[in-house]
């Protein structure tokens, strides 16, 4: 495996969790008032066998040990079942009635209900600035335009990703969201309402404004006033689980070795953003009511016009792409709307889509690791099965080569970190568009490559796929933002040379075999020459102090390389906190800065000095800039200090 593999591997290990597939959606713009055509939902029979093929190959393809699946359709419950183990090594099979799976980010929308039922009685304001309701920390005021909860809602407000301690491990304690918050608040990268980007942080300070003003825990709230008048008594928000509900958890599997082997429980503080525990048929109870505007017999969690505004767009980032709505992700194709949200964790992934216009809602969740895109992939054959596209293709028009080239290059996506040590993993995947024979493709970040078919000058259709790939292009400029349409709260900037993954690798590399050559080769070449080498030089060697200050300036370099590898190897487990490898080694910077600045001064005096060999000059010189550029990369990188 060559550096830039291996580096890549590892960043994708930290974003499967940092970029929930779930931010997938496309605007209803093209439906033109037409609803597609739909196959009988009620013919259960063939409904059933559909998803008994689809899904046994899935487990079957994707090593996952089981996934559980619910449909309700017109009021009723066409689909609710399981497949698979809740324990691999006991024996016992998943129940869709009572076996809990962890719905991660799903969670969210019993957030943003409890939102608006603050804001229906006057407790919280929608356009306030949010560092009015606050006391114990505040917001930053980087730019003029203050935080909302509207921005809040939509994943407007500007932050960066912070990942950093979004999981803890199963024995540790949950911090308190103002615990969290005083530790940690993401660095303001934008002003409000000016973009959409993902942010778990923003969720979590919705919630802590709904424990403010309610004067209850999220955990007392949540199930006071949502789950209990739904009737949801197989859903918790509580970590670690009640003891009445233990009994019923899904071990989250990894397979290993070729077996399946069950995880620890996974904690996550901010329980409001994804720490909710649910069986199938809670959630589609939790559908249902969704479905007929929070309502569920006798009780509504909010009123009709209430319920309709978080359907209602906030921001677009271009025509024909998703708005990013108060709360709720818009994910459906072109020719439907289809609402809902989706979770993950490093254990489980969900999906709960809802189509307003057919009353039917779909829930899907597996409890193995290796099921990232499955949710993803079941609610588009869902789709394409029973709300199939039947009108006509959008037209397409030509665009000469030369035009096309402007949207070539790599994007990198606006969720990600700018200040702490885990920048590096927002621009190791990039997405990249490429010209091949006068047409352009779109590559993911998984490297699956599709062609793209324009519709106007800065919208293209993807061909096969039920989504839409969009430009922000000013004119006589090249494309300078990609968005995918069924990604709403998330856009991918251009990416600028100094991000150039490649080009940073080279630096390193050239800077690693300049400081083995310090390090090996130096003391194994005076050792010849002392011994075996008897001839005279007509030129001088280095001086022997220049040489000792390069010495110990490449130990350093080296010991920074290695340490960084070692606490970076794991991958995502950097999330549960910083191994004491890379604390440790993010010391050595600081310790070979005199050093460097003695090499800087003995360059420059080296150069001066004629009698010196040439080579052995410019090797100097060399290694003297290649390690003053790895501090800058450090920097850049936020690897020169103690940044998370």
């Amino acid at each position: 495996m060559n550096h830039h593999s291996g580096l890549r591997k590892t960043s994708l290990g930290i974003l499967a969790t940092i970029l929930f597939l779930y931010c997938s959606g496309t605007a209803s713009p093209q439906n033109n008032g037409i609803l597609p055509q739909t196959s009988d939902l009620k013919n259960t029979a063939e409904l059933e066998a559909f998803f008994d093929g689809v899904i046994s190959t899935f487990l079957f393809s994707e090593k996952l040990a089981g996934a559980t699946i619910g449909i309700v359709h017109q009021g009723d419950v066409v689909l609710l079942k399981a497949y698979g183990y809740a324990d691999y090594e006991q024996n016992i099979y998943l129940d869709p009635e009572t076996s809990l799976f962890r719905i991660a980010s799903i969670s969210k929308l019993f957030t943003w209900i409890a939102v608006f039922q603050q804001w229906e009685q006057g407790k919280l304001d929608l356009d306030e600035d949010i560092n009015n309701y606050l006391t114990a920390f505040r917001i930053p005021d980087t730019f003029d335009e203050p935080i909302s909860l509207r921005s809040l809602l939509s994943h407007t407000a500007g932050f960066e990703d912070v990942v950093f301690e979004l999981f803890l491990r199963e024995d540790a304690s949950i911090p308190s969201n103002e615990e969290v918050f005083k530790k940690r608040i993401p660095t303001r990268i934008m002003p409000p309402l000016q973009e959409a980007a993902y942010s778990n942080h923003g969720t979590g300070l919705a919630e802590y404004l709904v424990e403010l003003v309610s004067g209850m825990p999220f955990e007392d709230y949540v199930e006071q006033y949502i789950l209990d008048p739904l009737g949801m008594h197989c859903t918790t928000f509580r970590q670690p689980l009640p003891d009445n509900l233990k009994p019923y958890m899904s071990n989250g599997f990894a397979y290993r070795n070729g077996s399946f082997q069950a995880q620890p429980f996974e904690m996550m503080p901010m329980t409001g953003v994804g720490g909710a525990s649910s069986s199938a048929r809670d959630m589609l109870i939790f559908a249902e009511a969704l479905l007929n505007h929070t309502r569920s017999d006798t009780i509504s969690l909010l009123d009709s016009a209430t319920f309709a505004l978080m359907k209602q767009p906030v921001l677009q980032h271009a025509p024909n792409m998703n708005p990013a709505l108060h709360g709720f992700l818009d994910i459906g194709p072109p020719h439907l709307r289809v609402i809902g949200h989706g979770g993950n964790t490093f254990l489980f992934h969900s999906v709960l889509a809802l189509i307003p216009d057919h009353q039917t809602a779909l829930f899907f969740s597996v409890n193995s690791e290796n099921g990232t895109r499955v949710p993803s992939d079941i609610l588009n054959k869902f789709i394409d099965r029973y709300f199939p596209n039947t009108g006509e293709k959008p037209e397409t028009i030509l665009l000469t080569t030369d035009y096309l080239k402007g949207f070539t290059g790599a994007y990198i996506p606006n969720r990600r970190s700018h200040s702490d040590l885990l920048k590096f993993a927002g621009v190791m995947n990039p997405v990249h568009v490429e010209l091949k024979n006068n047409s352009l493709y779109f590559k993911d970040m998984w490297e699956k490559v599709f062609e793209l078919i324009p519709t106007d000058s800065t919208t293209f259709a993807v061909r096969d796929e039920n989504f839409l790939i969009g430009f922000n292009r000013p004119a006589g400029e090249n494309a300078g933002k990609l968005y995918i349409s069924n990604r709403p709260i998330l856009a991918f900037d251009r990416m600028q040379r100094q991000y150039s993954v490649p080009h940073h690798l080279s630096l390193f590399i050239a800077s690693i075999i300049a400081s083995i050559i310090i390090l090996i080769f130096w003391p194994w070449l005076y050792y010849l020459r002392k011994n075996y080498d008897r001839r005279p030089k007509a030129l001088g060697n280095l001086p022997t102090f220049s040489k000792t200050v390069a010495w110990i300036t490449a130990l350093f370099i080296m010991l920074t390389f290695i340490a960084l590898l070692s606490g970076f190897s794991k991958g995502s487990e950097i999330i549960f906190g910083i191994p004491a490898i890379l604390r440790i080694g993010l010391f050595f910077p600081f310790a070979a800065m005199p050093f460097l600045l003695l090499m800087t001064w003995n360059s420059i005096v080296i150069w001066k000095t004629p009698k010196i060999k040439l080579k052995s000059r410019l090797f100097y010189n060399f290694a003297n800039l290649i390690f003053l550029v790895n501090f800058w990369q450090l920097y850049f990188w936020n690897l020169l200090g103690w940044q998370y």
